[in-house]
């Protein structure tokens, strides 16, 4: 479900809107891991194992595969009406005495409902409510990734994915240089681009629509000592197609009046969102060893599109070696972000939009703040075998919660 999917995401990922392929790790080994995420209010419930393969041919090649499969499950809010009639357009109902219909019960004022018009209009908004709908889906993925090393150890990775769900498939392409810039390989430069062709499903009307994703990064990491590496990163996106969401929604204030005279109905109506979306933003890394027992990593983010959303990301970790092959990884992470410009929210005095103007009620493009607190522990059994365990709680200013865990098992062979 691509409703709940772009909710899940954005909280899982450490950091989103960079490239998904940009240079990758060597060494054999076999990663499987099980995820379980769950939000408060009766919302998003997903089920995630993912299976990651790693493999060195020689010293100029490594090859990177990985196949995922999640179930997701729950509810997530969207505007209603009180009977349900956001899921089929029924015959027209007026509520109340109107002058738009006359004793013989015909509809005499000008239809000006658009394509994104749901169900009928209401003479007050008390029929529409602000609650969850339920979702139900499964979501499968595959992905690879090729590096090959050239002679000064300069890198060049070839990437591909594919993923689908019963309402959104997803294909993407992605190719990266890092050039090192001295031959004690200290410093580099990296360049990346990746091209996402994607298929949503707009249930509503029985199409496919699509939804390209052009992303750009270039990258520079300094190892400052044998202790401390540094890495800024530029990113630069541009999303295109039809980026409304089929499943949320807003309610709309039309003037069916055929005089001079304004009369008002209230009527549900899918968002709609702009046909573009150009981002750029900002990414420093910082990881030192600041004992022979502890290293820390620092993260931040700035982000800018051209929707009105500015966010900071700023987030720290730790590794901490408790001896007997344990170590504990603690991680707090803090987000924030102003709203879009055809943002409403659902619960302000406010909430309705005109006919025809861009709008949506998704909480996600509100202004909101909120803070990640997570904890992993990892346990090396032996020269080949690592095991994994970690989890986590989110709390966002709209009152929403996360809660995820994931355990896993590493072999390398």
């Amino acid at each position: 479900m691509q409703l709940a999917k772009k909710i899940a995401l954005t909280v899982i990922a450490t950091s989103t809107a960079i490239p998904t392929v940009l240079n990758a790790a060597s060494g054999d080994n076999v990663n499987v891991k099980h995820m379980y995420y769950t939000e408060s209010d009766d919302r998003i419930d997903i089920d995630y194992t993912v299976i990651d393969v790693k493999k060195d041919f020689g010293l100029d090649y490594s090859l990177s595969l990985s196949a995922s499969h999640d179930t997701i499950s729950g509810g997530t809010p969207v505007w209603d009406s009180v009977s349900g009639g956001s899921s089929v357009a029924t015959s027209d109902t007026v509520s109340g005495p109107s002058p738009c219909v006359n004793e013989a019960k015909e509809y005499t004022c000008a239809d000006t409902r658009t394509e994104n018009i749901i169900g009928d209009g209401f003479l007050g908004n008390k029929e529409h409510v602000y609650r969850n709908a339920e979702i139900t889906d499964i979501r499968k993925a595959l992905s690879a990734s090729l590096t090959k090393r050239t002679e000064r150890r300069d890198e060049i990775t070839l990437g591909t994915s594919y993923s689908k769900e019963t309402d959104y498939k997803s294909v993407e392409g992605a190719i990266s240089y890092l050039y090192n810039l001295t031959e004690r390989r200290n410093r580099s430069i990296s360049v990346g681009i990746s091209r996402q062709d994607n298929e949503a499903y707009h249930y509503r009307d029985d199409t496919w629509k699509g939804v390209d994703i052009t992303n750009f990064q270039v990258g520079y990491t300094h190892t400052v000592s044998k202790k401390t590496v540094a890495q800024a990163n530029f990113f630069a996106i541009k999303q295109s197609g039809v980026l409304s969401n089929p499943y949320q929604t807003i309610v709309r204030k039309f003037n069916v009046s055929l005089n001079n005279d304004p009369y008002y109905k209230y009527y549900l109506s899918t968002e709609k969102r702009p046909d573009e979306k150009e981002i750029a933003g900002l990414t420093f890394d910082v990881s030192s060893k600041i004992r022979k027992d502890t290293s820390l990593h620092g993260f931040y983010r700035i982000y800018k599109d051209d929707w009105g959303i500015l966010s900071h990301t700023l987030s720290s970790n730790a590794f901490i070696d408790l001896g007997r092959n344990w170590t504990l990884a603690p991680m707090i992470r803090f987000y924030q972000q102003s709203e879009a410009t055809f943002y409403k929210d659902h619960k302000s005095k406010d909430y309705t939009f005109n006919e025809t103007d861009f709008g949506s009620s998704d909480e996600r493009l509100g202004a909101f703040h909120s803070m990640t607190y997570s904890l992993g522990i990892k346990k090396q059994l032996n020269k080949k075998i690592r095991l994994d365990a970690f989890a986590a709680t989110q709390k966002q200013s709209y009152g929403l919660d996360f809660q995820w865990v994931h355990a896993g098992i590493n072999y390398s062979f």
